[in-house]
Order: C-alpha cells, then sequence, then structure tokens
C-alpha cells in the first residue's frame, strides 16, 4: 500500500472495459434501467431486457426486449454483466445469487453495498474520459460533481 493512500473495509477498484460485442442482461425495464443503458448504448454491446413494464424509451433504444416477468432461466452462463433494476427486493436477491453462482458479475441498483460493480458518472471528450464515483453510495453526488467538472472543462 502506497503511504499517501490508507484504504479500509471493503473498496472498489476503477476498471474501464471494452463492451462491444457483450451480452448483457438487464432485470427491470423501468427509468433506472433506460439511464443505465443509455449510457451503454454507444458501446456496441449486445443488451437484453427482461421485464413485464419496459419503458418506451428503452423500447425506441433497439436493445431487445422480453416482456414478461424474469424467469431464473433468463440468466445464463454467456452474460458478461448483469444489472438488476427492479422494485422487487425478493427477485434482485434471487437473480443476484443465481448470477453470482455462476461467476457472472451483476449490479444491483439498490443495493450497491451486495454488488460486484456499480456504474460511474462519466465524462468523455476527445482526449480523456473521467469516471466519477462514490461506490454506489450516493449517486447524486457523482451526478453532481460530473456537472461542476464539465462546466470547468467548458470554460477551459
Amino acid at each position: 500500500m502506497l503511504p499517501y493512500h490508507s484504504l479500509e473495509g471493503d473498496v472498489m477498484h476503477p476498471l474501464m472495459f471494452r463492451l462491444k460485442g457483450r451480452k448483457i442482461l438487464f432485470v427491470g425495464g423501468g427509468k433506472v434501467a433506460e439511464r443505465k443503458i443509455y449510457s451503454m448504448l454507444s458501446e456496441g454491446c449486445d443488451i437484453t431486457v427482461v421485464a413485464p413494464y419496459i419503458t418506451s424509451g428503452i423500447k425506441s433504444s433497439g436493445v431487445k426486449t422480453v416482456e414478461r416477468h424474469f424467469e431464473m432461466d433468463d440468466i445464463r452462463g454467456d452474460y458478461f454483466l448483469i444489472f438488476i433494476c427492479t422494485s422487487d427486493r425478493s427477485t434482485n436477491a434471487a437473480a443476484a445469487e443465481l448470477a453470482k453462482s455462476m461467476k457472472i458479475p451483476v449490479n444491483i441498483a439498490d443495493d450497491p453495498e451486495y454488488s460486484d460493480f456499480h456504474t460511474a458518472s462519466v465524462i468523455r471528450t476527445d482526449d480523456f474520459v473521467i469516471s466519477i464515483s462514490t461506490d454506489g453510495k450516493n449517486p447524486a453526488k457523482s451526478k453532481e460533481m460530473r456537472l461542476k467538472i464539465e462546466d470547468i472543462l467548458k470554460n477551459t
């Protein structure tokens, strides 16, 4: 451990993945899923959404949609990442357990402590990418910081 930085507890390491061609499953099709999906559309990944209700924004995005309740068979070993974005905590827990048992990293929208990864608030320019995260503790604060940094970059 470097002397200038002390980490305590369960912390996450920031990484960037190439998602082009990777299969990603979203369990849940509401506004939370929509926001995450729109942040990934330009990455060229293969997104499937399973939910009894899917927003019109998701439907019009071009991703695969399956309008029905999630079934355990929906989780297969060929998924690279799984995002669980339902309001049903028992569905979230069951889907997360299965994904974890299959060694598929999972993000549970309402349970950052049990998630294997979090998505960051991102600023992307021609020259660099800046990712801002609160380790899933406060996504609104990440967005607030992203907007401040974007404002600084516009004025430089």
